[in-house]
């Protein structure tokens, strides 16, 4: 007799249109095509069959359309190895990891109508395996908070000296959900708002690579067909069949169906610190161009000055903990990485490693470990199930107008503890290789540094710029 439980038959995920482009898609893209060829200002509303220029590979037409979701029940997993992996064509908002009801008040039973949802094939006896391994991890996060916490404020009151005592409380529970989430997987629901253009939805859609964004992008697609029908419907003038129907752009017979999922080599040990080596830079001095600092809006991509800029670049290739800070790390899209690869590390951050969890990571990684070996298993489940602290290795590449901007943000002492290591790790590797007094290196520095003020406002970090000049900025934190 089965085992398998009765399951249920919707999405786990939820995905809802709040917002699109005011004008339906196919006059917006034939506005746009009558432009290119037109002396005049063509009318809006003067429809052309767009069929054929999209079958010709003019996709810019379909660049102006906009659209604006919210998806709700998300695995972190399929941000980190999904939407926010490949192409930055899209802007998200995704809710902050300190807000995930996971991590304390965790709902098994929507973990379970993930799995089974995803991957029906399996019976209940294989979805407790994986519900036990992720409840362990849950475990040693619930009974390790409350040390966790009295670290985190004892860090902070070294470390940041003129913290408040208000900030102390706000921040020492931040702080110790931060580093102990490595122990949770990263099947965690999250949510996020998710703004794309046409050509993009049509490109997902085609090359979705795991099951939720599959599942994702076909929710996307149903939402964009109703509201393109009922904006033309809308307009009584443009109701012609041959020039309102999109259909023809997400055509079924041509979607991936297959996953992608990064090769775990089996558990290695664990690690302290995230690393970062600097692999190949270019770089003149002279001909690096610098814009005086004056407020937060990174205009360094949109000046003329600084264009010979993008001809030099960063290369470099860092080894850190998947879920949060590759997460973090995918930030900044207007950065070059390679597909990443699972190394077998399992990342211990300061104040774990403080409270002695070793043998605890390495129950938590081995019970991983068995389960992905085991064939019932498909490798893109255990991406999905993957803890937070599981370790990856990719390159980057970035040329100097990124690099400027992710540097400001990551050296900054609040952003989190293992990105702040690897940026003050890559600055000082460059240091060595071109001088300590190079332009570029007064740009990998912080607002608080390099504009002589602190923007934060009540989240300032808690150290003076004086001591921070005094004792050397870039020092080790715990926090």
């Amino acid at each position: 007799m089965s085992d398998v439980k009765t399951r249920k038959k919707t999405s786990p995920i939820t995905v809802k249109k709040i917002a699109s482009t005011n004008k339906d898609p196919i006059t917006l893209a034939s506005h746009a095509a009558r432009t290119c060829y037109s002396a005049t200002e063509p009318a809006l509303g003067d429809i052309m069959n767009v069929e054929d220029p999209y079958r010709a590979g003019h996709h810019t037409l379909f660049q102006i359309p906009h659209y604006t979701f919210h998806i709700e029940g998300i695995p972190v997993s399929s941000m980190v190895f999904g939407l926010h992996l490949t192409g930055g064509y899209y802007t998200t908002a995704q809710r902050s990891g300190r807000y995930s009801k996971m991590y304390d008040n965790p709902d098994m039973d929507e973990i379970e109508n993930i799995i089974y949802s995803y991957y029906p094939e399996l019976w209940a006896s294989d979805v407790d395996r994986i519900t036990d391994f992720i409840k362990f991890g849950l475990d040693v996060y619930h009974h390790s908070k409350p040390r966790i916490d009295e670290l985190a404020r004892d860090a902070i009151k070294m470390e940041r000296p003129h913290a408040s005592d208000k900030y102390i409380n706000q921040n020492a529970p931040k702080f110790a959900q931060e580093q102990l989430r490595m122990f949770v997987s990263m099947i965690a629901p999250t949510a996020l708002d998710w703004t794309v253009n046409l050509s993009a939805i049509n490109a997902f859609y085609r090359t979705a690579y795991t099951r939720p964004m599959r599942d994702v992008m076909g929710q996307i697609v149903e939402l964009v067909e109703k509201d393109q029908k009922n904006k033309r419907n809308k307009d009584q003038k443009n109701k012609d069949k041959n020039t309102g129907d999109i259909s023809y752009m997400f055509d079924k017979s041509v979607r991936g169906t297959e996953d992608w999922s990064p090769d775990f080599p089996g558990y290695k040990g664990v690690k302290t610190s995230p690393e970062c080596k600097l692999i190949d830079y270019r770089y003149d001095d002279n001909a690096f161009q610098e814009i005086k600092p004056g407020d937060m809006v990174d205009i360094w991509p949109f000046t003329p000055n600084t264009m010979d800029n993008s001809l030099m670049y960063v290369h470099s290739r860092i080894h850190i903990d998947a879920g949060a800070t590759m997460g973090q790390d995918q930030r900044h899209r207007s950065i070059k990485r390679s597909q990443p690869e699972f190394t077998g590390y399992f990342y211990l951050p300061p104040l774990l490693d403080a409270a002695n969890l070793k043998p605890a990571a390495d129950e938590f990684m081995q019970r991983y470990d068995e389960l992905y070996k085991d064939p019932k298993f498909a490798k893109s489940l255990m991406t999905m199930i993957a803890p937070y602290g599981l370790m990856v290795q990719y390159d980057k590449r970035a040329d100097l107008n990124a690099f400027v901007h992710e540097q400001g943000k990551r050296t900054c002492w609040c952003a989190q503890e293992a990105i702040y290591h690897i940026s003050c790790d890559l600055r000082e590797q460059l240091a060595e290789k071109i001088g300590g007094d190079a332009k570029l290196l007064k740009y990998m520095t912080p607002p608080c540094l390099s504009m002589g003020k602190c923007p934060e406002g009540k989240r300032c970090c808690g150290r003076s710029i004086a001591d921070a000049m005094r004792e050397g900025y870039f020092q080790k934190r715990r926090v």
